[in-house]
């Protein structure tokens, strides 16, 4: 082996794992204002009405297969995915400001604006995430390796949640004068992490350092045919996977579930718990038992094969669902923050997915002769954008077709109808997804005999 293959087989160090972890402090700091109060936003201080809100979203929802095969084909001497995330940061951090900016303008003219907006946004998003995502795919080849980079990251993401779960309604009900609906206390929150973010991104970018793909693309090479057919190529390899189809299905189901629920899940405290302030406490306790997630979660993942891990999960996921729905009925607020730390300690689906990813790639590679990487892991964080624009804008309508009305009193009939679309929907995904992990054919023994096999072909 030459030296740099050989990298490919020996531990990381601490210090790559945590950067690499910076690159999830810059994703959570980027994205989690608009995955969790967009649509707030846009129904309280926009004024936009719930269909416009579901268009915006859907139409936003398409690039990350494109991205991922120009990524994939990318040549730098920085490697395939590091670039993107060194200047995709600051178009982010830009765009994460700009969407949170209400401006005074005629009705169409500022849905036109939210829609563009949020497009930039969501597309630059996916150039720098899925680029953090890929490079633990192509730091090592050692799946206990690329478990052990993937809860680095988790565990880095589940710190930084906790501060911004504490933060975030606080602050912008201080920069919006004690009010949810100022578009000043939304802008200023966005503001405030996107500065956060660029120097994260950029720390990702100097610590960690693609082994895997930068001399394995000789394949590729040599069927190289232009943009759309490599792009297609690489679907078609993709969807005659049988594990990737079925991680795909089953991601989308969870994340539809997880995104829809994280969407409106401010509603659930504003107006069934009638106490916005308890948003706070329950995301802090969520992202806490998130961050005790990813500490025991490679204990599991590298013992128990990942697609069983990733049906418990979803199962309990589920279960708490069904908890919060009888919470917001009795009004026991107090109890919301123990159940959010239930909802995020067993939330272990996207380590699960991040890592199994891994697995299924290699194999397809193996098989195929071919590494599509890229568009492998960009299929499934489509299903991650899919969920998101389909979760949210259908648990808008949703609440719409219950008989939500922003900023009224609205009765008790109606907030329980919204208290069961906020959560009886998603545990129902969930429980499907659940079905799609069983489906999944990759173990961890097939796992370690393609490493073996890896080790070979770098030879």
């Amino acid at each position: 082996m030459n030296q740099e293959t050989n990298h490919a087989a020996v531990k990381l160090p601490l210090w790559r794992k945590i950067g690499y972890g910076f690159g999830e402090l810059g994703s959570q700091c980027s994205w989690t204002l608009i995955s969790s109060y967009l649509t707030v936003f846009y129904t309280d201080v926009a004024g936009l009405a719930p269909a416009v809100i579901s268009v915006i979203m859907l139409l936003a929802s398409v690039n990350d297969p494109v991205f991922g095969s120009i990524a994939e084909n990318t040549k730098t001497r920085w490697g395939r995915f590091r670039p993107y995330i060194l200047c995709g940061a600051p178009v982010l951090a830009l765009f994460n400001c700009l969407t949170f900016l209400n401006l005074n303008i005629p009705g169409i003219w500022k849905i036109v604006w939210c829609g563009f907006t949020y497009i930039v946004c969501g597309m630059a998003y996916t150039a720098v995430n899925l680029s953090v995502g890929c490079l633990a795919n192509s730091m090592t080849a050692l799946n206990t390796e690329r478990v052990s980079l993937n809860a680095c990251r988790g565990i880095m993401g589940g710190i930084i949640q906790i501060i911004i779960s504490a933060v975030t309604m606080p602050m912008i009900l201080h920069f919006g004068n004690g009010s949810t609906s100022s578009g000043r206390g939304y802008f200023m929150a966005a503001a405030v992490f996107s500065a956060v973010c660029i120097p994260c991104f950029w720390i990702c970018f100097a610590s960690t350092k693609e082994i895997i793909g930068a001399d394995m693309k000789k394949e590729e090479d040599a069927q190289k045919s232009g943009f759309v057919k490599n792009l297609a190529s690489s679907l078609s390899r993709t969807f005659k996977d049988h594990n990737a189809v079925m991680m795909i299905t089953a991601m989308f189901l969870f994340l539809t579930g997880v995104f829809g629920r994280g969407g409106i899940t401010a509603y659930y405290f504003i107006y069934v718990l009638k106490d916005a302030r308890l948003t706070a406490a329950f995301a802090a306790a969520m992202s806490a038992g998130t961050l005790a997630a990813n500490i025991y979660a490679p204990f599991l993942l590298n013992r128990i094969d990942k697609k069983k891990v990733g049906a418990l999960s979803c199962i309990c996921q589920a279960a708490c669902c069904v908890l919060f729905f009888i919470i917001g009925e009795t009004g026991f607020g107090a109890a919301a923050a123990a159940a959010g730390f239930l909802y995020g300690v067993t939330n272990l689906c996207s380590l699960v997915s991040n890592s199994l990813a891994a697995e299924v790639i290699d194999d397809n590679w193996l098989r195929t002769g071919v590494r599509s990487d890229g568009v492998i892991y960009s299929s499934i964080s489509f299903s991650a954008k899919m969920g998101n624009a389909i979760g949210g804008s259908a648990g808008i309508l949703a609440l719409s077709a219950a008989g939500f009305v922003a900023n009224t009193q609205m009765p008790d009939e109606v907030l329980t109808r919204m208290n069961a679309v906020i959560n009886f929907g998603p545990a129902e995904l969930f429980v499907l997804s659940a079905f799609f992990f069983t489906r999944v054919d990759m173990t961890n023994k097939r796992a370690r005999e393609n490493e073996k096999m890896i080790a070979g072909k770098m030879g």
